[in-house]
């Protein structure tokens, strides 16, 4: 106890200085480097006052924790570019990558520290419950950690369509992987703190890599892409029916496991229309994130519409509707 309140009395004395600093008058750049050293020790200092409270919690409550914030990354990163999630819900869908990251540490360590504590002969039975409990830990742990990279991924390619912050969406999850590996390194025995030394290297080298990637990535030509795999499952589709889909969603299961939205415009679907013999697919487009001129491209067409009305004018009313004030206009693909 007289350690976590020393833990405390040193993070008062280190915001108090800060406090102190910015009313001498330092510069925006100063402030903005010393914000993150105190940020970086504030972190270090929570992370050692945890690391000695985290044997006394059990590995279940770990577990429903991260089964917990497995769902929550369920939910599409696309919805913190959409502009219609409120704002609670965003801040949620924001922090829910490095909570990630600390709980898939605290799910590793309770794993690894079962699984070396029981191989108690006396206690068969629990052993082998142990034993299973802690495989599920490091089960867990692992896939938190490969949804938060995909999800990273995938931000970063919605990222690309607007304003990029690029790798300023690290800045946080790379903080929460270097007080992940504080605790792991404060909390695991002496044979296993090498665990708390690749955490903090290993996850941030994979979130940057992942990063340069999806930066690298043209989203016009994704979207293309996914339009192309919708077209074949039309096709296939057309050919088991002979006629084709009146929705998309038709499609999901059996010819596309999932049917992808274009990467033009977040929170935004694909323009599409069918009959019997023909249909139409396309997607609302912008040659830049904030020209207020949405463009109606056509991916494919086959057969001949019985109403040539203008490609995706339905979604681009409703964007229209919804954000009256702007000065949105459609434009024709052939404009």
């Amino acid at each position: 106890m007289k350690k976590i309140t020393s833990y405390l009395f040193a993070l008062i004395l280190v915001l108090t200085g800060y406090g102190l600093l910015l009313l001498w008058g330092m510069t925006f750049a100063w402030r903005i480097v010393l914000l993150l050293i105190l940020l970086a020790l504030a972190g270090w200092l929570f992370a050692s006052a945890l690391g000695r409270v985290l044997p006394r919690i059990n590995i279940i409550a770990w577990i429903c924790a991260g089964l917990l914030i497995l769902a929550g990354l369920l939910f599409p990163t696309s919805l913190l570019m959409s502009g219609h999630f409120p704002s609670l819900a965003n801040t949620v869908l924001f922090w829910m990558p490095p909570l990630a990251i600390l709980i898939a540490a605290m799910l590793l360590y309770s794993g690894l520290n079962l699984y070396s504590m029981r191989k108690d002969p006396l206690m068969e039975e629990d052993s082998r419950r142990q034993g299973r409990f802690a495989i599920l830990a490091i089960a867990l742990s692992i896939l938190l950690l490969v949804r938060v990279i995909y999800n990273l991924y995938d931000l970063t390619l919605w990222d690309n369509t607007y304003d990029p912050l690029e790798y300023i969406w690290l800045i946080v999850p790379i903080l929460a992987a270097f007080i992940s590996g504080v605790i792991l390194f404060s909390a695991l025995p002496d044979r296993m703190k090498i665990t708390g030394i690749l955490y903090p290297v290993l996850i941030p080298l994979l979130m940057i890599l992942v990063s340069a990637r999806a930066q690298n990535v043209d989203f016009r030509q994704e979207t293309a892409g996914r339009a192309e795999r919708i077209v074949q499952a039309i096709s296939s589709y057309y050919e088991r029916k002979g006629r084709y889909p009146e929705m998309l969603s038709k499609l999901s299961p059996w010819y596309i496991l999932s049917v992808p939205h274009p990467m033009i415009i977040a929170g935004q679907d694909w323009c599409y229309e069918s009959g019997e013999d023909y249909y139409r697919l396309g997607y609302l487009d912008r040659e830049h994130w904030s020209d207020p001129r949405l463009i109606g491209r056509i991916y494919k067409t086959v057969g001949a519409a019985p109403d040539a009305t203008p490609m995706c004018m339905q979604e681009f009313t409703a964007i229209q509707n919804g954000q009256p004030g702007y000065p949105y206009t459609y434009l024709m693909e052939s404009e």
